[in-house]
């Protein structure tokens, strides 16, 4: 498990997630966005809320893991 996680605000997460592959996907209901990843065989469509104003570790991760990064991914990304 990744260590050091820092609550991110929305627009820091994003651009971590670009760096990582994913790609803005759609608008989705509210203030969320839809951003995606292929990894495999499988495309992985997650929401973010762009109405947060930081998201604590626990979130940032749960983020991470839903686009199945690996921890090896996650540190380097937020390295």
């Amino acid at each position: 498990m990744p260590k050091n996680i820092p609550s991110l605000k929305p627009k820091q997460l994003i651009k971590l997630l670009e760096q990582g592959g994913c790609s803005f996907y759609r608008e989705g209901k509210g203030d969320h966005c839809l951003y995606k990843r292929t990894a495999g065989d499988t495309l992985r469509v997650v929401p973010i809320d762009m109405g947060a104003r930081e998201m604590s570790p626990a979130y940032v991760l749960r983020i991470f893991r839903q686009f199945s990064f690996t921890d090896a991914e996650i540190e380097t990304l937020l390295g």
